[in-house]
């Protein structure tokens, strides 16, 4: 659900040509609103079908060194089930074939951008609630799989969860579970099930409940599950929309 494509061939020129207009507008973006940490998200696939825009969200700070603004988030290894979390630049996080080039940024309240900068500094503490073996679908109450938005969701919890010491993704996913976090449900049949665990390495839905599968329910950690749930335990978050930019932008 990042992107759309994965295969050994290289950009097209107008692809690239967008990714940097994308990427710059982003940066504008941010250099207005000053975040000491954001949360960008950005359009991989056409999720319209479940009511679903966003696919992708990782985190943004500003290099100290550069000045650059810089993407940490988790990625898919291509064509496998293994995944890293990666620091790269806002070019790279439009790279990847999107079905569009909007992206949003997520602007926590400051309290909560010092608090979340400190864990994303420190990687004893952004790769404790890491799990390398990803499930583009992982069901958001277990630990056999994990994908990217989940790693950025339970990272979350060690910043918000105050008074608790989250150092295992059990803990973090029992306070999401007390603090009222509501995964999307998308309705996927059977043979929906079938083809994607046939077909991709990236797919699996051992990890669900079988009574919620069975009944052709699935349930995962969406960009508009964990803005809605910003919204309620951090009610000073900001949500800006970043549009596209029109074909004729040039890029800096």
């Amino acid at each position: 659900m990042a992107g759309q494509t994965c295969s050994d061939a290289p950009p097209r020129p107008e692809s690239v040509r967008t990714a940097f207009n994308s990427a710059a507008a982003l940066s504008a973006a941010l250099d207005k609103a000053q975040p000491q940490v954001a949360v960008i998200a950005r359009v991989g696939q056409d999720l319209s079908k479940y009511g679903l825009l966003y696919s992708h969200l990782g985190f943004v700070l500003k290099d100290p060194a550069s000045g650059q603004w810089r993407t940490k988030h988790l990625l898919n290894a291509c064509g496998t089930a293994d995944s890293a979390i990666w620091r790269e630049g806002l070019a790279n996080f439009f790279l990847d074939d999107l079905f569009s080039y909007q992206s949003l940024i997520v602007i926590p309240s400051p309290e909560a951008q010092k608090k979340i900068a400190a864990k994303l500094a420190d990687p004893a503490q952004y790769l404790q609630l890491f799990t390398p073996h990803y499930n583009m679908l992982a069901y958001p109450f277990a630990t056999k799989y994990e994908n990217s938005n989940q790693w950025a969701l339970e990272l979350l919890t060690k910043a918000y969860a105050d008074t608790i010491d989250i150092d295992t993704r059990e803990k973090s996913q029992q306070w999401l579970k007390l603090m009222g976090y509501a995964p999307t449900t998308l309705n996927l049949g059977p043979m929906s099930r079938l083809g994607g665990r046939m077909f991709r390495a990236n797919v699996a839905f051992d990890d669900h409940p079988n009574e919620r599968r069975f009944d052709d329910k699935i349930d995962i950690v969406t960009v508009d599950s964990m803005t809605q749930f910003l919204k309620k335990i951090d009610p000073a978050t900001t949500f800006t929309v970043v549009p596209q930019p029109p074909a004729s932008a040039s890029g800096n």
